[in-house]
């Protein structure tokens, strides 16, 4: 007889499951990398733009100069949410389940454990779009969670400060084209082309609202770009093609819930806590641009989960059961040690473009929490 609990058996359900579509980790960071301990090694890379040398059939091949790189270890944080399965989930009709033939107590078990399966995988594909959010707008991954404070830091040095009298709020004098062509250089100098540019939706808005903008945009005969906003998964708009300087234009509004932090409206009650209610922040800090390339190759690495009970394995989501007697209840976890790694840090530019218009909203109830570390 399976065991529906059997680490085994949840794997492969975790695996069959349809994946939660993400923007930017299904955009930058496709790749995965598994390793069999704890502790992940990779090399942040400094790009360049260097040609190979013409040389005379006399002298032979030059040598060229190896890009500088740095080989780093870091051992991924755990992320490990779980939920509890009580006799009284048994006793209670599920939603959609018919009310004069019900299931029986071990098909809503079996019901109940793909649900939670698929809750949790969220939540930590959550956590692993934040973690990349900080990583791309910021350079650094702040560690915060019960027994652990830390910061991982990429080095992001590419960022543009836009002039206070040029802001893209200002639609007469800011100059939004200049601005994404000076990032677009800057990219270019390490070989790579950038493609892309996404900003709050807000942010966008003011860049297509711009005179300039406007005015090339109403041209006859004068390809500069299509601006067709179209709604994507996600919180994600797709605003159109910029010809000059050659970007898809994003808007990507998705929130999430901080339970790292305590709520600013309500600062005595920490994480954890009884009655903690997360504040609840975009994605993207309002007023900054992301331009870069979608080749820049990022990858999530993850470190093995080491278990007494049910062993080591090298796999981005490791779930497991265990029994509680008294009272009777059942706990679901799945274990990740994500870490999303930028292959290049100079791939791309943040263009701090305007000033946040508005206060975040503290309210829990706009977004999905984000996997407890």
């Amino acid at each position: 007889m399976i065991n529906i609990y059997e680490p085994q058996f949840m794997i492969e359900a975790i695996k069959q499951t349809p994946p939660m579509r993400t923007f930017f980790k299904d955009t930058f960071f496709r790749r995965i990398r598994t390793f069999p301990t704890k502790s992940v090694t990779f090399d942040v890379v400094k790009g360049g733009i260097s040609m190979a040398p013409f040389v005379s059939p006399r002298i032979g091949s030059t040598a060229m100069e190896r890009q500088g790189y740095k080989t780093l270890q870091y051992t991924p944080p755990l992320v490990a949410p779980k939920r509890v399965l009580t006799t009284d989930d048994l006793d209670i009709r599920l939603p959609g389940e018919s009310i004069f033939n019900g299931y029986s107590a071990s098909q809503r078990a079996a019901e109940l454990l793909a649900a939670d399966l698929i809750y949790l995988d969220e939540a930590i594909t959550r956590r692993e779009e934040w973690m990349i959010a900080q990583v791309l707008f910021t350079g650094k991954i702040p560690i915060k969670g019960e027994g652990v404070d830390d910061l991982i830091d990429f080095s992001l040095e590419n960022i543009i400060q836009v002039d206070d009298d040029k802001l893209w709020s200002d639609h007469a004098n800011s100059k939004p084209i200049d601005d994404l062509y000076d990032a677009a250089e800057m990219v270019s100098e390490t070989g790579y082309t950038a493609d892309v540019a996404i900003a709050d939706v807000s942010t966008i808005r003011h860049l297509i609202r711009n005179e300039e903008v406007k005015d090339m945009l109403d041209r006859k005969n004068y390809n500069v770009g299509v601006v067709e906003p179209r709604q994507l998964a996600n919180g994600v708009i797709y605003f159109g093609f910029l010809a000059e300087p050659g970007v898809y234009l994003y808007g990507y509004n998705d929130k999430y819930a901080d339970n790292d932090n305590p709520n600013p409206d309500y600062p005595n009650v920490k994480p954890g806590d009884k009655g903690f209610k997360p504040a609840v922040y975009p994605l993207i800090p309002a007023g900054k641009v992301f331009v870069g390339s979608t080749r820049m190759g990022g990858e999530m690495l993850y470190g093995a989960i080491n278990d007494l009970k049910i062993g080591n394995f090298m796999l981005p989501r490791v779930p497991k059961m265990w029994d509680n007697q008294e009272p009777s209840e059942k706990y679901i976890k799945i274990s990740s040690r994500p870490l999303p790694c930028p292959h290049d840090t100079a791939s791309w530019v943040i263009i701090d473009a305007d000033e946040p218009e508005d206060e975040p909203d503290p309210t829990p109830d706009a977004a999905p929490d984000a996997a407890q570390a």
